[in-house]
């Protein structure tokens, strides 16, 4: 470590003549030698003029370079222009430090420029963030917008904000249980089982598996509320103490995520896998709890549907935050909102929010409170059902399993066999993401691979039980669909009830004649109304009709 500081404390290789001091002393050296030319054919050399005009044009040069300096980056404050300035004047003399654009999370520089140690700035677009370093510590986290270091900073890392994927396994074309070939290249067989060995697990009866995982993650920070200042890739910004402390949230997840990286103990210390970066430990951990799941389980179970699974928790609606109102909280006054300038742009912008709030109330556009109240279940409607364990393969148990681990912080138990147990366990991996500010959200492991053998003898058997197989999914099938049926009928005979019930509350029909009528009325109805029906149950409208018409003739 105290060599790669050493290192990054040089000054760089570049010869003193491409330098810009150098070029621009030429200069300065040429003017200087056509100014006392045309001194000397004028005849004489007049001493006070010459310090005059040197006088004016230092003073007309910092003037200009002051202008000039309002332009150079996107900043609003005054501190900001005065440090464009210094670094200007830094650049002139050939003490300036980094001039770095970080796009996606990645350093668009010369070559060398990140070990210049003088003053520097930095340009971070909307979807990076970083974090710098001396050479005895971490010093500023940083989100998008542009950024000013000091003598001796550096960057320690960068982010990409965008949401991440990595796929670890073999490629479409490897086979990884072929033997080296005669006419085939050592070093690609190597890397063929290289990536096998990334994601190699045996099953419970010793069987090796390699498949193909897939993981979708991202840097843990939060997503500004529409309206709200901040980057929509996942960086909060704002003016109110709940935007601060926001983006302080932001900040140590990034400050986290970069600070984080570590290494691979099972890996040689020359191997370029030794050293874990902040956007390879998901894939990592996903390896790790496939091999623990998949160790549980047989070949067979793997791919026949008799693992139980709960039915899944109804997800209750997230709480309502409430927004503290920025009119109510003083004006932030700082080293970034320093100007009488930009808190009249904050008030206003305020003012235009509430009048807009009123507007949209008085035209009646404001959402009914009692409508938001949570709504008694109407008569006649379908119940909860609680439903019952499903069935699956044992790799769906694993899929989810494994997503469970990276993504929740409590997970179901399961034993050795794979059965569940009752009770839950914290989640050790969701609590090291969550320290390393990184969220998973989502894993897929699929394509599986196994030995040509292996798969020769599941294709035969196969071929021996498929029809047994076949017949038995087609007893569950009509098992499901009686039961469907079963459901369906026992609801619409509750429906057409609560029909013809509310029906007969609402006249009253007084006997059994009107009472009849009243019924043989409302069904008819519900006939005629309904397309589908009066096109399936014409026979069945016309018999309605003659029962009434005979009602009425007769009264019996």
């Amino acid at each position: 470590m105290a060599v790669f500081v050493i290192k990054l404390s040089r000054m760089d290789d570049t010869p003193f003549y491409r330098r810009p001091w150098f070029y621009i002393a030429r200069w300065l050296l040429f003017l200087l030698i056509v100014y006392g030319w045309q001194i000397y054919r004028m005849g004489g050399i007049p001493i006070l003029e010459i310090i005059v005009d040197g006088i004016l044009f230092i003073v007309f040069l910092l003037l200009w370079l002051a202008f000039f300096a309002q332009f150079v980056l996107p900043v609003r404050t005054l501190g900001d222009r005065q440090k464009i300035f210094d670094r200007l004047l830094t650049y002139l003399s050939g003490g300036h430090g980094p001039a770095i654009f970080i796009r996606n999370g990645e350093l668009i520089k010369r070559e060398g420029e990140e070990r210049k140690n003088g003053p520097g700035v930095l340009w971070l677009d909307s979807a990076s963030a970083a974090v710098t370093r001396t050479a005895t510590k971490f010093k500023q986290t940083m989100g998008p917008g542009v950024h000013f270091i000091d003598n001796g900073e550096f960057i320690a890392g960068t982010v990409d904000l965008h949401i991440q994927s990595q796929s670890v396994g073999p490629k479409e074309a490897d086979q990884p249980f072929a033997e080296l070939g005669a006419n085939q290249d050592t070093d690609e067989w190597k890397q063929v089982q290289d990536r096998r060995k990334q994601v190699s697990a045996l099953t419970r009866d010793g069987i090796e598996v390699i498949p193909n995982i897939s993981v979708s993650f991202r840097i843990r920070t939060g997503f500004p509320r529409e309206g709200q200042l901040g980057s929509r890739f996942g960086y909060r910004t704002g003016i109110t103490p709940k935007d601060h402390r926001n983006e302080k949230e932001d900040r140590d997840a990034i400050y986290r995520a970069i600070t984080g990286e570590g290494i691979n103990p099972n890996v040689l210390s020359d191997s370029p896998r030794r050293r874990v970066a902040w956007n390879e430990l998901p894939a990592a951990l996903a390896v790790d709890v496939w091999r623990e799941y998949v160790s549980k389980f047989t070949l067979d179970e793997l791919f026949r549907p008799d693992q139980s699974v709960p039915s899944p928790v109804p997800q209750l609606p997230p709480p309502v935050e409430v927004e503290i109102d920025p009119l109510s909280q003083p004006l932030q006054i700082g080293l970034k909102r320093n100007n009488l300038q930009e808190n009249l742009t904050v008030m206003t912008r305020q003012l235009n929010l509430l009048m807009a709030r009123t507007i949209k109330w008085l035209e009646g556009d404001q959402e009914d409170k009692t409508q938001k109240a949570p709504m008694s279940q109407p008569a006649g409607a379908e119940p909860h059902r609680k439903q019952e364990p499903g069935q699956a393969t044992a790799l769906q148990v694993i899929n989810d399993m494994v997503n469970a681990r990276l993504k929740k912080p409590q997970v179901d138990l399961l034993d050795d066999q794979g059965r569940r147990g009752e009770g839950q366990l914290p989640s050790a991996e969701y609590k090291l993401l969550e320290n390393r500010g990184l969220e998973v959200r989502s894993v897929s492991i699929h394509s599986l691979r196994l030995n040509s053998e292996i798969d020769e003898t599941i294709r035969k058997r196969w071929s021996a039980s498929w029809l047994s197989s076949a017949n038995a999914e087609k007893n569950q099938i009509e098992i499901k669909r009686n039961n469907m049926e079963s459901i369906g009928q026992e609801k619409a005979m509750r429906q057409y009830a609560d029909l013809l019930s509310s029906d007969l509350i609402r006249k009253r029909p007084v006997g059994p004649r009107e009472t009849l009528k009243t019924l043989l009325m409302r069904t008819k109805n519900i006939i005629i109304q309904d397309d589908q029906l009066r096109k399936r149950m014409s026979d069945q409208q016309q018999e309605l009709e003659d029962i009434i018409r005979r009602i009425e003739a007769n009264g019996s």
